[in-house]
């Protein structure tokens, strides 16, 4: 299957989770959470530890600041089970990252579906315009160390992109979806370096194959959940 018939299959699948009833959107981000945990935690050598991921975000949902607490005492519990602080280190990096980071999406989907819809657009546009036009007038590299294909010039055809969006379905004016446009391209470039970072520490290309060409969900939501906690900031700070 190409990778634009692959693309638009995760495209579908992800809206139409993103139109569930709130429950069951819950659900489906602690599924998610359970799925980049797996990869993760399998790349790391920590497998045991995916399996808490799932509950993660169920517990932020029903205990909101006790979050943080309870995935500190997992990541202790594996650590002192191993008796190893490299274990704990590296468990509590994948609760993080794959559990508490993913939570973000449900209290954006908690202010409705229209700004989780602009969010997951605004991510898509960033993702696809930087992959075409950095591949057609990519020439500088940004972070060549940690991802060389990743260029400046696809990243500010990406802002150009991921602003249009912004301001054509949010109802912002053209100043403020101009601020959110780069503070979401800034976050979602943190998200793709922070996964690619691990890879290139542990020397593999994917994380898993699961999804054709585009590698394992955490290869693809990479940018998506990094950039989730920064949307919801402005969300919040708009509201107050």
């Amino acid at each position: 299957m190409s990778r634009e018939r692959t693309g638009l299959l995760i495209g579908t699948a992800t809206l139409v989770c993103a139109f569930l009833p709130y429950q069951l959107f819950v659900f489906a981000v602690a599924l998610l959470s359970l799925l980049i945990a797996k990869e993760v935690a399998s790349a790391l050598d920590v497998e045991e530890v995916s399996y808490y991921a799932f509950f993660v975000p169920l517990i932020y949902v029903s205990m909101d600041s006790l979050t943080l607490p309870v995935v500190g005492l997992l990541s202790l519990a594996y650590g002192y089970k191993r008796w190893s602080l490299d274990g704990f280190m590296r468990a509590f990096l994948v609760l993080m990252y794959a559990g508490f980071l993913p939570s973000f999406l449900v209290d954006v989907r908690a202010l409705g579906f229209k700004p989780l819809l602009v969010l997951i657009l605004g991510v898509w546009a960033i993702d696809v315009s930087a992959y075409y036009i950095g591949r057609r007038f990519g020439k500088t590299p940004v972070f060549p160390k940690i991802s060389p294909k990743k260029t400046l010039e696809g990243y500010l055809g990406a802002f150009a992109v991921s602003w249009a969006v912004l301001w054509t379905l949010s109802g912002w004016g053209m100043v403020k979806s101009l601020s959110v446009a780069l503070l979401i391209l800034f976050f979602a470039a943190v998200g793709d370096y922070f996964k690619s970072f691990i890879k290139r520490q542990l020397g593999i290309k994917d994380f898993s194959q699961a999804l054709g060409s585009h590698g394992g969900f955490t290869d693809r939501f990479d940018s998506l959940i990094f950039a989730a906690p920064a949307y919801l900031f402005v969300l919040q700070r708009a509201s107050a």
